[in-house]
């Protein structure tokens, strides 16, 4: 293994990235290639000649930019929670240093690296992904269900979920990805991730005599108990509102910016919170 002065850490990386013909695994808990073209670009390049890339990148909320990152250079990131290691290689040739791939890093910041230098030690680093990271991987192979819910936009996921499981005609529209307006059983409905708390918001209009019965009748149609049923009352011509919110925040403030599981999550959550509301509101 040799040490490698700062000047020629990046010069090493382009070279393991470029020389890759069948592997490419990188480690870096943060990334932003914004103002590193030069890198994004050899990236893909390596991804349109064929080669599998592993990406691990550090799963936490504030880290949505580095997730939006990588699936910008099409690559599913793999999400493992507490990294914080930095490493680079190919089938012949690595690379551990202390460099996150950051535009700022690179340009402005000292680091260090060490060049692997025989295929033992690229073996060695192998086997380290393997024990440590790869058990720890929130993004497994998808199936195909799975592909689509995480690729199409969650709007039109939801409402292909809602047509099939709830009212055939309903309609889900979306000026932004943070809400989304819903036509279904005859009613109004609003999901939204709201904000600072990037809680998950449903709202449904409510007639008055609805929403006088609210606390009598509730708890017999609002059972989820990881969700919290309130009526706010309009007044002053707006609506009363029947709201019901998720207590645990989510790791995005967009809904195509959610991880996997959260998606389908929040599928059944909708859905059960129309048909609720519904009963609801037959229950006179």
């Amino acid at each position: 293994m040799k040490i490698l002065q700062p000047h020629k850490i990046s010069g090493l990386l382009f070279d393991i990235i470029h020389e890759a013909r069948q592997e490419l695994v990188l480690v870096s808990p943060y990334v932003n290639l914004t103002y590193w073209k030069q890198l994004a670009t050899a990236l893909t390049a390596a991804r349109d000649r064929g080669v599998r890339i592993t990406f691990y990148i550090r799963h936490e909320p504030g880290n949505l930019v580095s997730k939006e990152q990588v699936q910008g250079l099409g690559i599913t990131p793999q999400l493992v929670a507490n990294l914080h290691a930095k490493f680079y290689f190919n089938e012949t040739s690595g690379l551990i240093t202390s460099l996150n791939l950051l535009g700022g890093s690179n340009s402005n910041s000292i680091e260090i690296g060490s060049q692997l230098e025989t295929a033992e030690e690229v073996k060695e680093l192998r086997r380290f992904v393997q024990q440590y990271l790869a058990p720890q991987e929130l993004v497994k192979p998808l199936s195909d269900e799975d592909k689509y819910l995480s690729t199409a936009e969650f709007g039109q996921v939801l409402a292909d979920c809602l047509s099939d499981q709830v009212d055939r005609r309903a309609q889900v529209d979306g000026q932004r990805d943070c809400s989304l307006s819903i036509r279904a059983l005859n009613n109004t409905f609003t999901v939204s991730i709201d904000r600072p708390s990037q809680q998950l918001v449903m709202r449904s209009v409510v007639a008055g005599s609805e929403a006088d019965r609210f606390a009598a009748r509730h708890a017999h149609h609002f059972t989820s108990p990881t969700l919290r049923y309130e009526v706010r009352r309009g007044g002053k011509g707006y609506y009363d509102m029947l709201r019901a919110t998720l207590a645990l925040p989510l790791s995005a403030p967009r809904f195509n910016a959610l991880t996997l599981p959260e998606k389908k999550q929040l599928l059944p959550h909708v859905a059960d919170f129309l048909v609720a509301v519904r009963a609801f509101k037959d229950d006179y």
